[in-house]
């Protein structure tokens, strides 16, 4: 009796399980094989547009296995990156009011072509660093900080494409 009863609830519990695709599937069934990016350089903030397109090519590569090409006509997936903005703030002050701790904010345009639709995400995120107690802070770290808030918000356009899938 007690193994006819674990048998029945093995049977469903694992039927009620064989559907569950995680999101990375659905992302992957968007973002084709061939995959063309494009950038929209802000003058302003030049640099930082391109760490944007270097995040972006790391991932499509790492996450999804596609091949990035040089030619917009050879692509199946088209994504166009735009920095919406990028900001360097204080957060807090060590006890001779010094900053001690900065945040890097960083938003992100993109949109992207593919199987036949054009569909526009915004992301953005921050990244807080700390800096010596003298607190000057060099571009170095700036540049670092802002890299990673790029890639934190670039994480989010993975989930976001996923959901979009479903619309």
């Amino acid at each position: 009796m007690n193994k006819l009863i674990l048998i029945i609830l093995s049977i469903f519990v694992f039927s009620g399980c064989a559907g569950y695709k995680p999101s990375s599937y659905y992302t992957k069934q968007e973002i084709s094989k061939k995959v063309f990016v494009k950038l929209n350089i802000n003058i302003s903030n030049a640099q930082n547009s391109v760490l944007i397109k270097d995040a972006m090519n790391e991932m499509i590569v790492g996450r999804f296995g596609s091949k990035l090409v040089n030619n917009e006509n050879e692509a199946q997936t088209v994504i166009n990156l735009s920095l919406g903005s990028v900001s360097l703030s204080a957060i807090q002050y060590d006890s001779n009011g010094y900053v001690s701790v900065y945040r890097a904010s960083i938003s992100i345009k993109v949109n992207y072509k593919a199987n036949g639709f054009i569909r526009n995400i915004t992301v953005s995120d921050y990244y807080d660093f700390a800096v010596e107690s003298d607190a000057t802070i060099s571009d170095t770290k700036k540049d670092e900080a802002i890299r990673i808030a790029a890639s934190k918000a670039l994480e989010d356009v993975l989930s976001k494409i996923a959901i979009q899938t479903f619309k």
